[in-house]
């Protein structure tokens, strides 16, 4: 057990979550390219910090931008950057996060896998498509089914719930800080993909990985065998 001991002795665990943007794939920067178009559309001459808007809702992000400019009440301002995030993707697929797919297959042969997300189930659907990975998903859980997003924990103690497992026997790989934040408010133990969002704060994530990559091949088998 010696691998596991270097993922900081995580507990029994008998289900994985994936959250999607930042996470498999490397989407994080189309919501910093609507967000940059919008401001620019709507003439303000402003530069926000992109990091404050990954891995929360788009209705986050249209409440914290009108805060920001005030001027932006005026639109649907989460209808306008999730319609706009979606032709983006549809122009150009994000790339996958390396190794994550070959990742969410070894995960799925061991325990029920979801992917929790803010994004919207259309976006879930393409990436499952694209993926070949409709079968190894046991379901998905995005931002039409809760409304409090992370780092609100409600859309992972959904998923819990869902799969009648205790919250910290769910392992959850996020990117960003409030997704981890969400984690650890639901009382799962949670790895950091830093592909795209870089070295979480300390104390948010049990283990952080470059991608999957890193991840031992018998990684999750181990994890199974283990419980």
């Amino acid at each position: 057990m010696s691998d596991l001991i270097r993922f900081a002795n995580l507990p029994t665990i008998r289900a994985v979550l994936f959250d999607l943007d930042g996470t498999l794939m490397d989407s994080e920067s189309l919501t910093d390219c609507a967000i940059e178009h919008l401001l620019h559309e709507q003439h303000i001459d402003a530069k926000v910090d992109p990091v404050e808007f990954h891995g929360t809702s788009w209705q986050n992000v249209s409440e914290r931008l009108v805060q920001l400019f005030p001027q932006l009440a005026q639109l649907d301002v989460t209808t306008w950057l999730e319609d706009h995030c979606t032709q983006l993707i549809q122009q150009q697929a994000p790339a996958l996060i390396p190794g994550s797919v070959q990742a969410f297959l070894r995960a799925s042969a061991h325990m029920p896998v979801a992917i929790v997300t803010g994004s919207n189930a259309a976006t879930v659907e393409a990436y499952l498509a694209r993926t070949e990975l409709e079968a190894a998903c046991s379901f998905y859980i995005t931002n039409e089914q809760y409304s409090r997003s992370k780092p609100d924990p409600e859309c992972y103690l959904l998923a819990a719930e869902r799969l009648n497992i205790a919250p910290e026997s769910c392992l959850v790989f996020e990117d960003s800080v409030a997704g981890l934040h969400a984690a650890v408010a639901a009382g799962m133990p949670a790895i950091a993909i830093e592909h795209s969002a870089g070295a979480p704060p300390p104390g948010l994530a049990r283990h952080a990985l470059a991608d999957y990559t890193l991840l031992p091949d018998d990684f999750f088998s181990r994890l199974h065998s283990a419980s």
